[in-house]
């Protein structure tokens, strides 16, 4: 799978690589949106100790992704490195879905601990498919445009993976408000959960077993163990700033997440089947996004494009709710559309930020060869997704935190407070500026990347210069 050349490569290789990205988006989207209002709502678990359940879960599962990663990295089989991960980790979270939303009729430490093996299950197997896999996008080319083509492919997937979840959840599980307070409904979503996984994961998968592709996957170049190439990695300046902006920007987008269905229905006043469509303006806005990433990405250097798209996002999570605050006789027509516009604002800087990040990884991977002389792809994405899923479980449970300090410790609460009332008016402070904070302060933080379009040129012609005298050495 390796193309060392940097060619550009074939429409149905990226279509087959690109197809495994539904798994991870449609997954993380449906436990995202809907895990603690289910704990909170369905279960009755106070909001606090929800979000510490799914801080554990994911800081569990983070803490299992770099070795995960490294495993990859090192591993021999006649299919490659990558591919058994893959197939190992799709039932395991197939099972976990299906489970998840299962909860037994219990209380105590023993929903607590079924909650958290299945979400574990789920965070687990996910991680098996997933770290592999987006590991591959540094081996597929060393071409610096290339790889953010071959990033706009898997944000296209990601698109569809999360249409399949909320086409389903909002149009007909939740279609009806109260289901929203079915045990039955969250069934049905794990159901979904589970048929999108399998849909995107196993075409993926019969799609790199079909074209043999795993098997051209060579061995990693590493000469020392897991903890050697983790302590090199930590020396790669472009890799710390990008570990440190993902942590900052995820733990906004975890956050978020996590209290979205409570700001849709008590401060914004939406159906489900509005909520369904904020959903989909934001899905719509992140493919409308894709081109726009991708003609950015190819013109401007990466981490500026980058910079800008986390700016523009701040701004309208920040000022739409503040409108609606400062015309509390707004007609509900302005409501939707500053909420859909807002949505579809936001879809688009996330198609944006998903691939430059992406890109920018691979690029420094290369970095990494240049500079230690091994290959980690790896363990670098590993750690990448190791920082977002530990700031989206540090946001979940920030979250929980701030739900119960104002006083919205359980949905039902929120359901007999009046419009306007200080509890609601902070919920839509916290869901707007709040965030927008969250995701501006990433900007500062980009500032220290270096490893712009000329840097990389200047390392993958030192790296084709080296190939030569290791290949007759």
């Amino acid at each position: 799978m390796n193309n060392a050349s940097g060619a550009k490569l074939s429409v149905r290789t990226k279509l087959l690589f690109g197809c495994g990205q539904g798994v991870e988006s449609g997954i993380s989207f449906a436990a995202n949106t809907f895990l603690l209002y289910y704990l909170t709502n369905v279960c009755k678990i106070p909001a606090s100790t929800a979000g510490t359940l799914i801080f554990l879960s994911l800081l569990i599962d983070a803490i299992a992704d770099p070795a995960i990663g490294s495993m990859s990295d090192r591993w021999r089989s006649r299919w490659g490195r990558r591919l058994p991960f893959m197939v190992a980790g799709l039932p395991m979270l197939v099972i976990g879905a299906i489970g998840l939303f299962e909860a037994p009729n219990a209380s105590g430490f023993a929903l607590m601990a079924y909650i958290l093996g299945f979400s574990l299950l789920v965070r687990l197997g996910t991680s098996l498919f997933a770290m592999p896999y987006s590991a591959m996008t540094a081996e597929l080319t060393s071409d610096y445009n290339e790889r953010s083509s071959i990033a706009v492919y898997r944000c296209l997937f990601g698109f569809l993976g999360s249409v399949a979840i909320i086409g389903p959840s909002f149009g007909v599980i939740f279609a009806r408000p109260e289901a929203m307070s079915l045990p039955g409904a969250y069934r049905d979503l794990g159901w979904v959960m589970a048929g999108a996984a399998i849909l995107f994961g196993g075409a993926c998968i019969a799609g790199l077993f079909s074209g043999s592709r795993a098997s051209q996957s060579q061995p990693g170049a590493s000469h020392q163990s897991p903890l050697g190439d983790l302590r090199d990695m930590l020396r790669n300046r472009s890799f710390l700033v990008l570990f440190v902006g993902s942590v900052v920007c995820a733990s906004g987008a975890g956050s978020l997440n996590a209290i979205n269905l409570y700001a849709y229905r008590f401060f914004w006043h939406l159906s489900p089947s509005q909520m369904q469509v904020m959903q989909l303006a934001i899905q719509v806005g992140f493919v409308a996004g894709i081109p726009v990433a991708a003609l950015a990405l190819q013109r401007f250097e990466k981490h500026k494009t980058l910079m800008v798209g986390l700016s523009v996002l701040a701004l309208f999570q920040g000022l739409s709710p503040l409108l609606v605050l400062m015309l509390p006789t707004a007609a509900p027509q302005l409501v939707t559309v500053t909420l859909g516009c807002t949505s579809f604002v936001f879809g688009g800087c996330l198609s944006l930020i998903f691939v430059a990040f992406q890109s920018m990884v691979a690029d420094a991977v290369d970095e990494h060869q240049l500079m230690f002389g091994a290959r980690c792809e790896g363990l670098y994405y590993s750690a990448l997704v190791f920082a977002g899923k530990a700031a989206i479980g540090i946001g979940s449970m920030v979250a929980g935190l701030l739900l119960t300090m104002i006083g919205l410790d359980r949905p039902d609460q929120l359901a007999q407070m009046p419009v306007g009332s200080p509890a609601v008016t902070w919920l839509g402070l916290i869901w707007g500026p709040g965030h927008a904070l969250m995701f501006a302060a990433t900007v500062p933080v980009l500032l220290a990347y270096t490893l712009d379009r000329q840097r990389h040129a200047q390392v993958r012609r030192k790296l084709a210069q080296i190939a030569p005298a290791a290949s007759a050495a």
